[in-house]
Parts: C-alpha cells; sequence; structure tokens
C-alpha cells in the first residue's frame, strides 16, 4: 500500500476530498499499471518504532529500516506464489526480537507495520491496503501505525475539513482526491501532530500519510509517495 492553496481551494479540497495518488516514483510503473505476476502479491515494510529495525523475511531478502521520515518506508516488493503459503519474518530492534506468520492473497497489495507490543517487544501487524487506483486522480491512504492510538483523524489545516475519521489501531483508509496542494493535520485521540504538506500530487500517483508514535515519543505524521521495488530483469 498520502503548498498551501487559498482557503476556498482547500475547502473544495475538504468538501470534494476526491483524492488522488502522486508518483509513485519517477521513472517506474504507476501501481495501477504494474499488476504482479499470477500467483503472487505486492508487499512492503514500515518500521513505527523506535529505533531502527532489521527485517528477515523467508520470502524476500532482509532489508533495514531507520527512523529519518522515508527510511522507515520500504518499497513494494513482488512475493511469488503467494496461494495457500504461509509467510514469516522474524525482526532484531535494540537487542529485542519478535516475528510473525502471514498470509496474503494473490493479487493484493499488503503493508506489514513494525511496531512494539504490548510488553515492550518488537512485533509486526499485516495490514491489506485498498488497492483502488483512478488515473485521473491521486490515491491517498492514511494509516494508524500508532498501536496505542484508539481513533485516528486527518483533517485540513487551518479549515479543520475532515478527511479520514475512526480509524482504529493499525489499519488503513484510502480515497482518491483532486491532485493540488494542500496541509493536513493528523490527530491521535483528538491530540494533534504537527502540519503536514502534501505537495507534488499528480494524478494517478499512489501516496501515504502514516500516524506514528514510538514509544515515548511525540505523535508525528510522514507523507511519502508509495513507491515499487525494481525487479531484476
Amino acid at each position: 500500500m498520502k503548498t498551501q492553496p487559498p482557503l476556498a481551494r482547500r475547502a473544495m479540497l475538504g468538501a470534494a476530498l476526491v483524492l488522488a495518488l502522486p508518483d509513485l516514483a519517477r521513472g517506474q510503473s504507476q501501481l495501477y499499471e504494474a499488476p504482479p505476476p499470477p500467483g503472487s502479491a505486492w508487499l512492503r515494510f514500515v518500521n513505527a518504532l523506535g529505533q531502527p529495525v532489521s527485517v528477515r523475511p523467508n520470502f524476500l531478502p532482509a532489508r533495514e529500516l531507520g527512523t529519518e521520515a522515508g527510511a522507515r518506508i520500504g518499497p513494494y516488493s513482488v512475493v511469488e506464489q503467494v496461494a495457500g503459503r504461509r509467510l514469516s519474518l522474524a525482526l532484531e530492534t535494540a537487542g529485542r526480537r519478535g516475528g510473525i506468520a502471514l498470509t496474503v492473497e494473490p493479487g493484493s497489495f499488503t503493508t506489514v507495520v513494525l511496531h512494539a507490543s504490548g510488553v515492550g517487544a518488537a512485533s509486526a501487524t499485516a495490514i491489506t491496503d485498498q488497492a483502488d487506483f483512478n488515473r485521473a486522480r491521486a490515491r491517498l491512504a492514511f494509516y494508524n501505525a500508532a498501536p496505542g492510538c484508539g481513533a485516528a483523524e486527518l483533517r485540513l489545516a487551518p479549515t479543520g475539513s475532515l478527511v479520514f475519521q475512526g480509524l482504529g489501531p493499525l489499519a488503513t483508509q484510502a480515497r482518491a482526491v483532486t491532485p493540488v496542494a494542500a496541509t493536513v493535520v493528523a490527530l491521535c485521540d483528538g491530540v494533534a501532530t504537527a502540519p503536514l504538506a502534501l505537495a507534488g500530487l499528480d494524478a494517478g500517483g499512489s501516496y501515504s500519510i502514516w500516524l506514528m508514535q514510538p514509544p515515548d515519543s511525540e505523535a508525528f505524521a510522514l507523507f511519502t509517495p508509495d513507491v515499487l521495488a525494481r525487479r531484476a530483469a
């Protein structure tokens, strides 16, 4: 599996909020033009922890995810022959280890969020993305990647118009939007993060906004384009 227009334009965006996704990455195929091979699925990893994390799947090469903005978000990679297959991954961060097993459907997009568990250990949750794409608009997805956030919202700033609401922990919502610049604020249980500029949205593109709150940290939001990993020729 996300710079400030006049208020009137923001109000129109809030009323219509037909969010459209921007470029997935310059020079790469856009998501709606890149179905995985038959029997395969797209899958990516996201670091919502407070430290860098090492991910070692049994179905993809190992990956290191950092804590600097886009370094937290991995690209979508093709996982082959997923039908009826149980996938497993091990992860390690700051000396703590964890892991999960998951299944994914052929043709799907899945985001695996790496996060702290209730006992402080590293854990992971797989989220099936809403992969509806529109060439004429941008697709924007909002992820509540904060396990302790009971209800997440996304609002336009400064109007307060709702974009997404009622999003529970480790879940996602998506919609198509008109590709215009805007500023948004994410809220975790009513507490707002710093404003976030959505710049560079393009028709046919796909973007994500991430609400995160690692242990002992304040909640924050990130905005990233959705990127496909290059496949070997």
